[in-house]
């Protein structure tokens, strides 16, 4: 097995290696996984697991081919459901129904007089938005070009606006978030009850506690600031969100039907006998129908308001591009890592331990945490969570316990990056070093993942 680890350092040291010269985290796992895979029939490793490989007469061909199947296995399951939501939420921001939503949440708190209440508030409804609005960074622009003003003109420094709308995108429990879907589907269990019943459980008391941190942690940092003289940032921004069309309020409930539809039948469940197991895609388009019907009502044009539908296949194919890409790379990386024996191995060496699951649980964690504050984002996040599973399955713990910190901590550590697009967004609108502006998130966002942390083992059990 010697030969095996040391080509797994090397692949591992690879995709290091490219990431920290700036090449895509997409391509890097690819070509890191690549390499492993060409090398590892030299060693005696040619095991393709699930996937189903016709014998070509050529290993290389085979492995190419282990390759082939991995993009199709991964397209046309998890792949397909990530690329309609993509274009779901390009749809939608398309038609407004996106501007709706966050002009619905946060009219009621521009009335608030006490400034400081605002900061768990803006918190908790921003992170209600990130469910219509998913990408971290798109939805702090939103925010800084029309939340932003009104937060300054209520009376909060800029840094303290700026610090909270950055951790507004975190670990909302939704059945339309990426990685929920794939850890619902590695894991084998509904993602109603991955998200509803595993998910929201630690991330909702997590969000609440954190909304109260930040409100006495933005409080003590400007008043030290004060007293210091140090700069508080600039209010005067230079950022501009992309507009959507003037749409009725109404419309704010395109974007989360989705939601609504996959969350009442779950509830109803739970207390009565009804029962209605709708999958992602069905559910997702029948709030695109909705929403083109109510576009031709509206526009009284029907050959117009049916070509805007292409937005939502060009947003399927930006989904591809974004999010499905990452996927396949990782677990190319990760099923040629499998390949090496490398997962059997250590798990089979902790299988044994006193401790085993606790041990994971931290490595895990730790992990996700690290690799977050180092590539700025989540992205490591779907080549653990290829993992996860069969290492928790090996070691007979609830690979919940495994899953979970991993996107929990890797959400949260996201804002704590002084290299992540959302941090360099929001300092650069309120003129300050990204180290300023994580000073500000790194308290609450620390907070939340040792509070998640915790929840989890004691919710989630072994």
């Amino acid at each position: 097995m010697v030969l095996e680890f040391l080509l797994a350092i090397v692949g591992i040291g690879i995709v290091a290696t490219l990431i920290a010269k700036k090449v895509n985290a997409t391509v890097a796992l690819f070509v890191g996984g690549l390499v492993m895979m060409l090398v590892a029939p030299l060693l005696g490793r040619t095991e393709t697991g699930k996937y189903e490989i016709h014998p070509s007469g050529n290993i290389l061909l085979d492995q190419l081919d282990y390759i082939g199947q991995i993009f199709a296995h991964t397209t046309k399951g998890v792949g397909m459901i990530i690329m309609v939501l993509f274009g779901f939420s390009a749809y939608m921001s398309h038609i407004g129904a996106n501007q709706s939503v966050v002009t619905v949440l946060t009219r009621p708190l521009l009335k608030l007089k006490a400034k400081y209440l605002l900061v768990p508030l803006v918190f908790w409804v921003g992170n209600i938005m990130s469910l219509a609005v998913p990408s971290a960074s798109s939805l702090a622009l939103i925010l800084m070009a029309t939340l932003f003003p009104a937060l300054i003109g209520a009376g909060l420094s800029p840094l303290t606006a700026g610090a909270v709308i950055a951790t507004t995108a975190t670990i909302m429990p939704t059945p339309l978030g990426a990685d929920n879907v794939i850890a619902a589907q590695r894991l084998g269990i509904d993602l109603d009850h991955y998200v509803f019943a595993l998910h929201a459980m630690v991330s909702i008391p997590t969000l609440i506690a954190i909304g109260v941190v930040h409100y006495f942690w933005q409080k003590y940092m400007d008043k030290r600031a004060i007293a210091r003289g140090d700069n508080l940032g600039s209010s005067i921004l230079d950022v501009e969100a992309e507009q959507g069309p003037e749409t009725p309020l109404w419309y704010s409930i395109f974007p989360v039907l989705p939601l609504l539809l996959i969350l009442i039948p779950f509830i109803l469940s739970q207390f009565t006998s009804f029962e209605l197991h709708a999958g992602l895609i069905p559910v997702t388009l029948v709030s695109i129908i909705l929403a083109v019907i109510a576009e031709i009502i509206r526009k009284r044009t029907l050959v117009q308001s049916l070509e805007d539908l292409m937005i939502f296949f060009r947003g399927m194919g930006k989904g591809f591009g974004a999010v499905v890409t990452l996927v396949i790379a990782a677990n190319i990386l990760v099923q040629a890592i499998i390949q090496l024996g490398i997962v059997d191995a250590l798990t089979n060496a902790v299988a044994g331990i006193n401790g085993a699951a606790l041990l994971l649980f931290l490595a895990f964690g730790g992990l996700m945490l690290l690799l977050s504050l180092l590539v700025g984002g989540v992205s490591p996040f779907y080549s653990l969570v290829e993992i996860a599973p069969p290492v928790a399955a090996a070691s007979g713990i609830n690979g919940a316990l495994l899953t979970l910190p991993l996107q929990l901590v890797g959400n949260l550590a996201r804002a704590c990056s002084p290299i992540s697009a959302v941090i360099l967004i929001v300092s650069s609108a309120i003129k300050v070093n990204p180290i300023q502006l994580v000073a500000r998130t790194a308290v609450p966002m620390g907070f939340g993942i040792v509070m998640s942390m915790i929840m989890t083992w004691f919710i989630v059990g072994v």
